[in-house]
């Protein structure tokens, strides 16, 4: 019988065209995505240098800024030492300034002393009436720092014309007396950024100290004067240089680079369109896309056509696959791939393997169910899943069942004996939980009589672990138990002979401890008669007399009775037996005997309390032979040297232990285990039974019996028995 076990679930599974579109997407977008990744990386790159490079613009723009400044103040500091001056001739010194104005990029210079009057203008006559000046702060700042400066703009005192000035202090007696000054126009500053050839659609801006528009590339009517953008204002109050996004006055969105002067504190900014800077990465990204695309596009068309050849392909050999399951050689077309008609050929091959198999599984297995058939095995296989019992013929006439009969754990039950029944249910249940199981049990078929069967079987498991089928084996052992019932009692019978001998050979103490009571009742009663005779009997000396006749009675009634158990063929159910009793018993029994041949016997009882289930008369036997075996073995030892000694104790693992040692000439280390082979012996008149069935004996009780040569001389034995607690748990199991 096979597993039915159910295939599990199956997901829908994904084409072989949309395994191929995915490989070309996986492909083709990571690849893309790199190329985004180098091309926006190179365009950042490509950035950082264009607005490094566009900051070094702005620096030297500034820097040429600051040399029409200082080119300015030279001729301005060379003009303020002129000897007109020195003497006052403020006419001689104005043909002498209108002269140097010529040389220097300025509209006009003038003369203001420290109190801020206008004292000297080249753009009026010598002689005309000056205008009066407004507040002067480049005036204020070159008499508070004794320097040269640039003021920012302002508006002319006659005609309102934004204009900006340079000047110079004029020192007299060490003291700046004046300040002497050249005015300018923005005109000339917008000339500067045009000489730069900026891109047109660049915005460049000259910006003086207080933020005010100075000259510009685009609209200068429009914003000359006008403070710059507050954006600008804020990055020029943190850092001289720098960069950032910003919106142009104009609305033009621009990166804005600026670079600001230590000396005259103007700047020069220059604005970038961002469009500008991100026409090239989205020229490059648009390209990418595009040729992403493309190759999506090509890539999933050749995926799909050959994704439909490997398609049908696949479903060409579904149904020769099928085919080689039953056993059938396909015959397979030729297919449009290469290792679709090599797997075609491995299937036919399959096929024909396959079919090879099978014949050969049949005959296995009709050989199998002959071989079954001629042993009287059953063979049976129980489905845990869906509960149901498959049995072969042989079973079926083993246990008693009809061809057409239903079987069942239940009616496989009714028909084991009931003493074997709970044990068979256990190890059915063991067997459920995945356990192999062997048990010999009785049977009670319906045709009569008893069979006994021996079972073994093991468990199945799914995939998943569970367990799911149990499979096992049943074969009549009927003959082969009855066999080993009859040499079961064979050997109780030699056992009970070998008994009997024993006591044998114990007659003469056992009838001398016998006589000792028989002799004390003797006395005891004529004692009674003599007291009975005087007119007047003492009837409390006759009372006492009759009380020792009735201890002695009793003290020769349990002799007798301990003789009778010891000659009894019958086997004595097993029950728990307190070792140190059944020790003092055999040693008392015995000690007549042992004292008449001249034997030292102590006995040291350390398993106080130490219980075993066991036969008392069996191991009684096994003591007394021990015993005697020892007494024999002292037989050529000097008077005074023979001595047994008897010691019980409790081992660390739940065992109890006797040892018997003597001083006798002891076992050759080759003979320890060879002494309790059958009909073995060292003794003349022996027959090699002794040890042999008391080793049976000690292992039929879940023991053990060995002999160790002692240290000195002589050999001991040792008897280990389990505990009763302990020789329930090793004994518990199946029947056998």
């Amino acid at each position: 019988m096979r597993s039915s076990e159910p295939p599990p679930p199956r997901r829908q599974a994904i084409g072989v065209r949309a395994s191929l579109a995915l490989l070309v997407v996986g492909c083709i977008v990571p690849m893309a995505a790199v190329a985004g990744f180098l091309i926006v990386d190179f365009y950042t790159r490509e950035r950082a240098q264009l607005l490094a490079s566009t900051v070094g613009q702005a620096r030297a723009i500034m820097a040429a800024v600051d040399a029409g400044f200082r080119s300015t103040e030279a001729a301005l500091q060379a003009l303020s030492t002129s000897h007109q001056l020195e003497r006052g001739d403020l006419a001689g010194f104005h043909a002498r300034a209108v002269e140097a104005q010529r040389q220097m990029e300025a509209d006009g210079v003038i003369l203001i002393d420290a109190g801020g009057n206008l004292l000297m203008s080249t753009r009026r006559a010598y002689g005309e009436p000056l205008p009066k000046l407004g507040p002067t702060p480049l005036l204020k700042r070159i008499l508070a720092t004794g320097r040269p400066g640039v003021s920012n703009l302002f508006p002319a005192p006659v005609g309102g014309q934004l204009m900006y000035t340079i000047g110079v202090p004029v020192r007299r007696d060490g003291a700046i007396a004046m300040s002497l000054n050249a005015t300018a126009s923005p005109v000339q500053l917008a000339a500067l950024l045009a000489a730069r050839k900026l891109p047109d659609s660049w915005r460049t801006a000259i910006i003086d100290g207080s933020g005010k528009i100075a000259a510009r590339s685009h609209d200068i009517a429009r914003f000359a004067g006008r403070p710059t953008t507050p954006a600008l204002l804020r990055q020029l109050e943190l850092a001289d240089e720098g960069g950032f996004e910003t919106t142009t006055l104009d609305g033009i969105p621009v990166y804005t680079v600026y670079s600001r002067s230590p000396d005259s504190r103007w700047s020069v900014a220059l604005g970038i369109p961002l469009d500008e800077l991100t026409a090239g990465l989205r020229r490059s990204l648009a390209w990418l896309i595009a040729v992403t695309l493309a190759a999506l596009a090509l890539g999933l068309a050749l995926a799909w056509r050959i994704g439909g050849g490997i398609a049908r392909s696949v479903r060409a050999l579904a149904g020769p696959a099928a085919a080689v399951a039953s056993g059938e050689v396909p015959a397979i077309p030729p297919l449009a791939l290469r290792e679709a008609n090599e797997l075609g050929l491995a299937l036919q091959q399959a096929g024909a393997t396959v079919r090879t198999a099978q014949a050969e599984r049949r005959e296995s297995e009709q050989q199998l169910a002959l071989a079954a058939e001629a042993a009287r095995m059953g063979i049976w296989v129980r489905d845990l899943v869906r509960e149901r019992v498959w049995v072969s013929a042989s079973w079926r006439e083993l246990f008693g069942f009809r061809p057409d009969e239903p079987v069942s754990v239940e009616t496989l039950l009714q028909r084991v004996h009931p003493d074997d029944s709970a044990a068979v249910r256990r190890v059915l249940e063991q067997a459920a939980r995945g356990e192999r199981y062997e048990i010999e049990y009785r049977i009670e078929p319906p045709q009569g009589g008893l069979c006994w069967v021996a079972s073994r079987g093991s468990c199945e498991a799914g995939s998943d672990g569970v367990p799911r089928l149990v499979r096992g084996v049943a074969l009549d052992i009927t003959q082969r138990k009855l066999a080993e019932l009859e040499m079961q009692q064979k050997q109780r019978e030699v056992t009970h002979l070998a008994r009997v001998a024993t006591l044998g050979e114990l007659s003469g103490a056992l009838a001398h401890e016998l006589n000792q009571p028989l002799t004390a009742i003797l006395s005891n009663a004529q004692a009674a008669q003599r007291f009975l005779r005087h007119s007047t009997p003492d009837l409390l000396e006759v009372d006492a007399i009759l009380a020792d006749i009735v201890a002695e009675d009793q003290r020769a009634g349990e002799i007798i009775r301990r003789l009778r158990r010891l000659f009894d063929k019958r086997e004595a159910p097993r029950q728990p037996v307190d070792v140190n009793q059944v020790v003092i018993g055999v040693l008392r029994l015995l000690r007549n005997d042992l004292l008449s041949h001249g034997v030292a016997l102590s006995s040291v009882l350390g398993a106080g309390g130490a219980h075993v289930l066991a036969d008392s008369v069996q191991l009684q036997q096994v003591l007394i032979n021990l015993l005697m075996n020892a007494c024999d073995a002292m037989a050529l030892t000097e008077a005074g040297g023979k001595a047994i000694g008897v010691r019980t104790a409790l081992d660390d693992d739940g065992w109890v232990r006797i040892i018997i040692a003597d001083c006798g000439s002891g076992i050759p280390a080759a003979a320890l285990e060879q002494v309790f082979a059958p009909f073995y012996s060292t003794k003349e008149s022996g027959m090699g039974l002794g040890l042999s069935i008391c080793r049976g004996i000690v292992s039929a009780h879940g023991g053990q019996l060995w002999a160790e040569s002692n240290p000195d001389r002589g050999a001991s034995f040792h008897v280990r028995l389990p505990l009763a607690g302990a020789e329930a748990a090793v004994g518990q199991g199946a029947p056998a």
